[in-house]
């Protein structure tokens, strides 16, 4: 599992009662490994990895989408955007670095220079035109300097395509004994409850009544964890994308479980 705030609706389920399997918390880049060497059944992975990985179905029915904005994965800035051209790549999420590398060149046509960055957000801007950050440290960096976020990229996916972007999904082994109705019955529907996830969340990093308000509508609102008919059409137009530039190699036609 991944240990964002985001993916808390997939997964806080899991983290509490009795299971028959262990649970580990790994980044995304991680748990991608984790999957494709099958050192697990399952997998909460960034949706880019998921055509790559052979012998993997995806779970239908789950994932963690946004219409934008998501306000956790972001590009900051000192610049506009027309004026960026060189973007550090966040090396937590090929997801969203690929996505970055579509818009720039496919939606604002904007020829940029791409390399990764590890630091941080503030002396990476510093260095470079933009950074790109995602998860949590996003979330909260944009909270504190809200005037350097160039650019949600949920949101520049819309206005591109007209169609939820899809960051992540359960990956589940073919020779798996679980059964993909498992993560789909953990999904938290209940809006009380995803309040809840985003209070506990808040009370852990001391956020001030403003961040308590902006963590509980990202929850409720930025974010979703239903994977319908749109989530499926804009994904594989994702895939479509990043196929043509070269940022995926493809191994099988994803399946839907």
């Amino acid at each position: 599992m991944i240990p964002y705030l985001n993916a808390l609706p997939l997964t806080d389920r899991f983290k509490t009662g009795e299971h028959p399997f262990s649970v580990s918390m790994d980044l995304p880049a991680e748990s991608c490994r984790k999957l494709e060497a099958g050192e697990v059944d399952a997998g909460l992975v960034s949706s880019v990895s998921l055509p790559e990985i052979p012998d993997i179905r995806a779970v239908d029915g789950i994932c963690i989408a946004s219409e934008g904005p998501v306000e956790s994965v972001l590009l900051f800035s000192k610049k506009s955007p027309d004026e960026i051209h060189s973007i550090g790549l966040d090396p937590a999420s090929r997801t969203s670095n690929a996505l970055i590398q579509i818009l720039m060149s496919r939606w604002l046509k904007k020829p940029c220079k791409f390399s990764p960055f590890q630091g941080n957000i503030t002396d990476g801007i510093e260095k470079m035109d933009a950074v790109l950050a995602i998860g949590d440290r996003a979330f909260r960096f944009a909270m504190e300097s809200p005037s350097l976020v160039a650019m949600d990229l949920a949101t520049e996916w819309k206005h591109f395509t007209g169609l939820p972007f899809v960051f992540a999904m359960w990956g589940l082994r073919k020779d798996s004994p679980l059964s993909p109705g498992l993560f789909r019955k953990a999904r938290v529907t209940e809006a009380v409850k995803r309040i809840e996830i985003a209070d506990n969340f808040s009370n852990a990093n001391g956020f001030n009544a403003l961040q308590r308000q902006m963590t509980r509508r990202y929850l409720t609102e930025n974010l979703h964890h239903t994977f319908g008919p749109r989530e499926r059409k804009g994904l594989l137009l994702f895939y479509r994308h990043a196929t043509e530039m070269g940022l995926i190699h493809p191994v099988h036609h994803l399946e839907f479980v």
